[in-house]
């Protein structure tokens, strides 16, 4: 015993997310600034270019983080998955009017949709307040994280246990 006390779930969860968070915030700053200031993108408001790198960066670690930790391999595999999925509905790489139905049925259910609709504002203009909404949206994807992370995650965490350890015990992985 080291004579600290012990941490709760929750406080387990929470510090483990900041560090990535920490990560993320200083990539996402990185990155953003690095369009502005090295490659000379122009964006019409820079610092909201910014903000929606920032917003995107954490619910995006967010999501994989919770996922990785409530499902252990399983929530890695649900985190490519979805990327795979953002990156062909997002609208990203093709326009979605040119995609196939379905993607653009999927799109608005994604988080990257709104991820790229709020980038597309600060660099090319506000219209209605789309950067807002967008940025919105994103960050409402973070809701059912934290509910997965914080409520739902300890009802599975003995069951995980049971899992990893018939998984160490077939010597497979």
């Amino acid at each position: 015993s080291t004579g600290l006390p012990e941490l709760s779930p929750t406080e387990t969860y929470l510090g483990r997310f900041g560090i990535f968070a920490l990560v993320a915030f200083l990539q996402s700053t990185l990155v953003c600034l690095g369009s502005v200031l090295f490659t000379q993108v122009q964006p019409e408001h820079p610092f909201l270019l910014i903000l929606a790198g920032w917003v995107s960066s954490l619910v995006f670690t967010l999501i994989i983080y919770t996922l990785v930790v409530t499902f252990g391999n399983a929530g890695k595999a649900l985190a490519v998955l979805l990327l795979v999925m953002q990156i062909s509905s997002s609208g990203g790489a093709y326009p979605l009017q040119v995609l196939p139905q379905w993607f653009q049925n999927v799109s608005p259910f994604l988080p990257a949709t709104h991820a790229v609709s709020a980038m597309r504002s600060a660099i090319a203009g506000i219209y209605q307040n789309d950067y807002w909404v967008s940025l919105g949206w994103l960050a409402a994807f973070a809701v059912p994280a934290l509910l997965l992370g914080l409520v739902l995650r300890l009802p599975l965490i003995g069951f995980n246990r049971k899992m990893l350890r018939a998984l160490e015990s077939t010597k497979l992985m």
